[in-house]
């Protein structure tokens, strides 16, 4: 089943980073011809920028144009600074990211730094920022020292603009330095992220408008290219970073023969690493995984199995080729028990919040719901208001189906700024009786900054507001969703109910 353009547009909402290195520190050794091309051409590694001595200073520029993809020159695109993948940021706790973000495009555009613990105010992850065109500004984010080892993304978060600016091109990676890459058994092995995205090319080679494409038209580009290539030898293990950095697709990701150990969640190490022969990844999500060659020589596939999402269905198709040569290795592996949860997990809540997603159609348009509410009419009294140093329990449910009136069933994947979150429970809801049902605890293994809720169910989960005061969003992952009303505001307050700071207006406000 594929979709039509316009049925598309109605789900979707970007960006792909690669990584070549040669050193083999603590960090274990990104590889250097990590991602191999079509056998017509070498591929094109992305370009890296770390930190040095505690700061990361680059200049994001905007740039409507021209650039290269997959070894040919694309035009139509939208870029930073006329690279695709954008340049990946490498940066440690405890750096600052000092970026000046000029504003070449034709929108007004800004920057969020996705699944970070940085705060949401002034110069920093302030979603409310506007860089109109022709303008600049510049970022100044505090990288705490604790925060958490992984990968993390960047990308446009403008309202109304976020979708067609990802989807030109306008998003790249973040990797923090640390978290499960110091494991012992997981420093010294080969390294490899991979960003993953959907775009395509119009009849006239250009690259296509948002709108233009079906699910079976929309290319999957990993690293920026089409069914590239990894080498492994027969029974070694590699550490793989994996994040979904564009608008709508959802993955469900196989390695044929092959079982993934996921090490890594949303950028933090999981408290128990655990087995899967899929990994399911909606728009926004990472993972950290160790991948073991079987033994013996030859090629498979990771691939897109396919996935229903409801109104989009997602078609099967093979993603990245992985050759097994050379020498045999000898595999690693890691301990079930990795890290201990977090003491606030299991501590007292100040308070239950019970959030629902749902749309409809207005005057023939999609229109999308929290609580009934769109983004763009949001006041004071619709904005949740959290202490600083207290511990949440919020229920979110999905109504979002055609049992409850929607034109069509959708998940949904849900995403926070500032504060990861744990999942504690999920389980099935009727959105017209009100009634719960088939109950299942979550298994307590990891963070999580986005995750997904099917249509007619809810995810119970727990967040700990234990730094950072000022105004963010919560939000659907779909972009298109997130551009057209499914976003809601929230303020981390102090003990004197001070958090939205100087320009963190609402859209009402305006």
């Amino acid at each position: 089943m594929s979709l039509s353009r316009r049925q598309l547009l109605a789900i979707l909402g970007g960006g792909a980073g690669a990584i070549a290195a040669t050193s083999a520190g603590a960090l274990g050794a990104w590889a250097s011809v990590a991602l191999q091309g079509t056998p017509d051409g070498p591929a094109r590694l992305g370009k890296v920028l770390r930190s040095k001595n505690g700061e990361l200073r680059v200049q994001l520029t905007v740039k409507p144009g021209t650039a290269m993809v997959d070894g040919s020159a694309v035009s139509g695109l939208s870029t930073y600074n006329s690279e695709f993948p954008a340049p990946t940021l490498v940066v440690r706790p405890g750096d600052h990211m000092r970026i000046r973000l000029v504003n070449n495009g034709s929108t007004t555009t800004n920057l969020h730094f996705h699944g970070m613990h940085v705060s949401p105010k002034g110069h920093q992850d302030n979603v409310f920022i506007e860089v109109d065109p022709g303008e600049a500004h510049e970022y100044d984010v505090k990288i705490p020292q604790d925060h958490p080892g992984g990968l993390f993304w960047y990308h446009p978060h403008h309202h109304s603009e976020s979708g067609p600016q990802v989807w030109s091109g306008l998003s790249g990676l973040i990797i923090v330095e640390g978290g499960a890459a110091l494991l012992p058994q997981i420093q010294g092995l080969r390294r490899h992220t991979i960003a993953l995205r959907e775009g395509g090319l119009s009849p006239d080679g250009s690259w296509a408008d948002y709108e233009e494409l079906s699910t079976d038209d929309t290319q999957l580009y990993v690293n920026g290219m089409l069914n590239p290539r990894v080498s492994i030898r027969p029974g070694e293990t590699q550490f793989w970073q994996i994040g979904n950095i564009g608008v709508a697709t959802y993955y469900a990701l196989s390695l044929e023969d092959h079982e993934f150990t996921v090490v890594e969640e949303d950028g933090t190490m999981v408290w128990r690493s655990w087995q899967t022969e899929t990994l399911i990844m909606p728009p926004g999500k990472r993972y950290g995984v160790l991948v073991t060659a079987r033994r013996g020589q030859g090629t498979v596939y990771l691939r897109q199995l396919g996935y229903n999402q409801g109104k989009a269905v997602w078609p099967a198709r093979p993603l990245m080729r992985m050759r097994i040569t050379g020498e045999q290795d000898r595999p690693v592996s890691v301990p079930t028990h990795l890290a201990e949860p977090p003491s606030w997990l299991t501590g007292p809540v100040a308070k239950r919040r019970v959030l629902t997603l749902s749309q409809n159609l207005v005057n023939g348009s999609p229109q999308f719901y929290i609580d009934g509410m769109i983004f763009d009419e949001l006041t004071f009294k619709d904005v949740i208001q959290v202490r600083l140093g207290t511990t949440e329990e919020w229920v979110i449910r999905n109504a979002s189906s055609t049992m409850a009136g929607a034109p069509a069933n959708e998940e949904h994947p849900f995403h926070i700024h500032v504060n990861d979150f744990v999942v504690v429970e999920r389980g099935d809801w009727n959105p017209l009786t009100n009634e719960i049902s088939n109950r299942r605890p979550a298994p307590l293994r990891s963070y999580s900054d986005t995750a997904t809720i099917p249509w007619n169910t809810y995810m119970r989960f727990r967040t700990n507001f234990s730094d950072f005061v000022g105004r963010s969003v919560y939000h659907c992952h779909l972009l298109y969703h997130e551009d057209h009303g499914m976003m809601g505001v929230f303020d981390i307050v102090d003990a004197k109910g001070q958090g939205a700071g100087p320009g963190q207006h609402l859209p009402s406000h305006h």
